[in-house]
């Protein structure tokens, strides 16, 4: 696949197929993305790949927080949308007034927060730690994965809801507490959902870019 045909095509999946996503190809996903540029090549990521009888685990521990209406505690911290910058704040809106536009009442009322409860479905989940004492420059690395995933013909959704509960995460694997887990990445083949069609707006070319001879 071309790149940008990569960059087009990739979208969030939220609801994943139970199909298992061979282990050769998930491997040979992160060596593709390991290619990505890394500041001052320090190269601080680690990546803990959780999938089969581990994964139903977590899912099964993110099931009841989720449930229990449990407070999110991520290792990185989080801002309220209403202390954000008025730009991307407006954005924002606009995402969840579009979603709210496309969504079926079902969908609305149940359908899109069960497959954030339930982890999007999927058979694959990357977790990307970086060492506590790493700069916030490094976190440019991590951009590449999902779209080695898209190359390979498979969907991704990188999303909050992995790494909103990290003591569920660290129950399920060995990560030191010296690494922050900063991202979560599910990784697997798209199902054929109303949801998956949701296709988020882009800002006009003239919003975002100035040009200066």
């Amino acid at each position: 696949m071309e790149t940008k045909q990569a960059i087009e095509d990739r979208h969030s999946v939220r609801v994943f197929t139970n199909k298992d996503v061979e282990v050769n190809k998930l491997k040979g996903l992160v060596k593709l993305a390991q290619k990505a540029p890394s500041w001052v090549d320090s190269q601080p990521w680690k990546i803990y790949l959780v999938r089969g009888k581990s994964l139903a685990k977590l899912k099964e521990l993110h099931l009841k927080n989720s449930k229990t209406d449990r407070s999110a505690a991520p290792e990185w911290p989080t801002m309220h949308r209403v202390n954000w910058d008025e730009f991307p704040r407006d954005n924002m809106a606009k995402l969840n007034l579009h979603r709210t536009n496309y969504l079926t009442k079902d969908e609305l009322d149940s359908g899109w927060a069960e497959a954030q409860q339930n982890l999007y479905y999927a058979p694959a989940v990357f977790y990307l730690t970086i060492p506590q004492n790493s700069s916030n420059w490094s976190i440019y690395d991590a951009q590449t994965l999902m779209l080695a995933a898209t190359d390979m013909g498979l969907g991704s959704m990188v999303a909050y809801e992995f790494v909103k509960y990290p003591d569920e995460i660290r129950q399920i694997l060995p990560i030191p507490e010296k690494e922050a887990i900063a991202v979560g990445i599910a990784v697997g083949y798209e199902a054929e959902d109303h949801i998956n069609n949701f296709r988020s707006e882009r800002l006009s070319l003239d919003n975002v870019l100035q040009i200066f001879d």
